[in-house]
Parts: structure tokens; sequence; C-alpha cells
């Protein structure tokens, strides 16, 4: 992973960035046997190293339309755990786009949509990584 987000961030475009990357991704969801998603613009940072772990600074707002969608800032953390195995997670915050409107919204429902998407863009991550490893 510490290659760069290019050999293994689903469905990416680049762009050149300095120290980090700027990428295209994708982030959604399964609805039985259709995908609702979205492009996004993905940030990561240099990776840092400690004993086992790799933390990525992560960053994403939609690619168009970014009013109706919330940016997410966090860490993308990966941890080698025995010989054959690695834990992929993500701790990060992100503030629901409209206000008071989006808070309420959030509560309601939106806080359900932001951990499904986490978790299948995790996954996307992890079924990338298993496809190149």
């Amino acid at each position: 992973m510490a290659k760069g987000a290019g050999n293994w961030l689903p469905d990416m475009a680049n762009e050149a960035n300095g120290g980090g990357e700027k990428l295209l991704s994708e982030l959604g969801f399964d609805f039985g046997k259709r995908r609702v998603g979205r492009r996004i613009k993905v940030e990561i940072g240099a990776p840092k190293a400690s004993a086992g772990l790799i933390f990525m600074p992560i960053r994403w707002r939609a690619a168009t339309e970014a009013g109706l969608f919330p940016t997410l800032e966090g860490e993308l953390e990966v941890a080698a755990i025995g010989n054959a195995r690695t834990q992929l997670g993500l701790s990060a915050n992100y503030e629901p786009p409209l206000g008071m409107l989006g808070k309420i919204a959030d509560r309601a429902l939106f806080h359900r949509v932001a951990e499904v998407t986490v978790k299948d863009f995790l996954e996307r991550i992890g079924a990338r990584l298993d496809h190149i490893g």
C-alpha cells in the first residue's frame, strides 16, 4: 500500500499532487442488484509507518455537487495481523451538509448510509489488495 494508492484504490483515476495523491474513485453500496454510487475526489497523504502499522491521511468529497455530500477526513489504518493477514480500518469524521437540516437527516438516516458506504469502500480496497497480492 505504501507504493501508492494507484495500486490499491478501487475505480481510481490519478491526478499529480506533490507529496500525496489526488484521485477519483467511487463511493457507494449495493442495493439489491443495483449499485448506488457517486464519484468522489480522494486525497491520500504520505504514509506513516510504526511497528506493523501504516497510517495514511485520507480526505474525500464529492467530485460534483459537493454541497449535498459530506466531506470526510481521517486516517486509513493498515495493521499486520500474523504472517498472512492484514486488518484495514478507517478512523474519520465528517460534517453533514445542509446545516441543521443535514444534522437532523444524519441522525435519522445519513449516518447509516455513511457506515454502509465506508464498509463497502474498505471491502473493495481489501478485494483489490487480495487480487494484486
